[in-house]
């Protein structure tokens, strides 16, 4: 669930709000003070709020929030300092709004602000999700290279063959849901990667969607904030969504963690045995032990990179209970490729493999559910 947050004291005389709009930031300095005033003129005839969730921007955007609350009462800034992304940071803003109706809109000037009002039209109407599309009538895209086109393209394809039956624009990031609708899903969603629509559209599959065209407009100040990790992280939540039931994407990774230290535990054992010359039975003890310490550290950073652990202190405490937790990994693995080995006359290193593949089933559920928790 959302990160700890600091937000400032709203004012309780003003009406409540019909909408709440979030405004995910990081490094927007110079776009928020031309972008708050365009909102609350959009929506300047019904009670409205704004709210700014800032990932600790080094350019001062939460500064510059601040000191936009003290002309527009309705904004509401959150500084946010752990579990930094543009998803966790929605769902922060979503668990501190008051509206009847949540909107998400792009800090960089992007979005068209002005089809707000029809937003809340739509859901007067009947619709339980708005979509600001580039796609339906009266949108378009303005400023895009060929490439960018083709990115976009090819991430809405794949998209439509893993998640069948979407609207015409679900890589939108400007949208809104009709905040019952969402507190009712809240605990299934997965604040990961930066196109938190897919999530929310695949977690309410009979939901009224309707979609307001709009023109999407070039950035003017700042920097896109696409990159290959994003891109990465988008190709990871489509697995997740279409397959994540049947095979979670976190036991794939531990998977790749696990093969990864099999390398190693591989490596240590024959050099043990081609050097030091050790028998079987103390070589694998040594070598299942420095794979541990590997897969511990790994995971930490890759597999469990969201709830990963931080400090000295906390990593000793966590790879002591790492330690613990796979001890029992360690018995069938030791246990199954001594048994291959001696009984079966297994070679010593497939039979190590094997007992590494079982070991790790009892290793990533375990782990997941009491180290990296969330």
């Amino acid at each position: 669930m959302p990160s700890a947050v600091k937000k400032s004291n709203a004012n309780s005389k003003r009406a409540q709000p019909i909408i709440s709009v979030v405004v995910p930031t990081y490094n927007e300095a110079q776009n928020l003070p031309i972008l708050i005033p365009r909102i609350a003129s959009a929506l300047a005839k019904m009670p409205h709020e704004i709210i700014v969730a800032d990932d600790n921007s080094p350019d001062g955007t939460f500064t510059v929030a601040k000191n936009l609350e003290k002309k527009f009462p309705q904004v509401k800034s959150i500084l946010r300092t752990h579990n930094r992304g543009l998803s966790p940071s929605v769902l922060d803003a979503f668990a501190v709004a008051t509206g009847e109706y949540l909107a998400v809109i792009d800090a960089d000037l992007q979005h068209d602000e002005k089809i707000l009002p029809r937003f809340v039209d739509k859901f007067v109407a009947g619709s339980d999700i708005v979509i600001g599309s580039r796609k339906a009538e009266g949108g378009g895209i303005e400023g895009w290279s060929a490439l960018r086109r083709f990115v976009s393209w090819t991430a809405t394809q794949m998209a439509r063959i893993l998640l069948p039956g979407l609207p015409s624009d679900p890589m939108s990031g400007f949208f809104a849901i009709r905040a019952k609708l969402y507190y009712a899903i809240a605990p299934q969603i997965n604040p990961r990667g930066f196109k938190i629509l897919l999530e929310i559209i695949a977690h309410t599959p009979k939901a009224k969607i309707a979609e307001v065209g709009y023109v999407f407009r070039p950035r003017t100040h700042g920097e896109s904030k696409l990159s290959g990790s994003v891109i990465l992280s988008y190709l990871m939540a489509l697995y997740d969504l279409r397959f994540g039931k049947i095979l979670p994407i976190k036991y794939i990774k531990f998977s790749l963690v696990g093969l990864l230290g099999l390398v190693v535990n591989q490596s240590v054992l024959f050099l043990l045995k081609r050097f030091a010359h050790l028998t079987n039975e103390i070589a694998l003890v040594p070598a299942i032990e420095v794979a541990i310490i590997f897969n511990y550290f790994l995971n930490n950073l890759f597999t469990f990179r969201e709830t990963r652990i931080r400090g000295f202190i906390a990593n000793l405490k966590g790879l002591v209970l790492f330690q613990v937790i796979c001890l029992f990994g360690a018995y069938i693995n030791y246990a199954t490729a001594l048994h291959l080995s001696g009984f079966l006359h297994v070679n010593i290193y497939a039979a190590n493999f094997l007992g590494i593949l079982l070991a790790s089933f009892w290793n990533y559920f375990i782990n997941s559910q009491v180290i990296w928790h969330r």
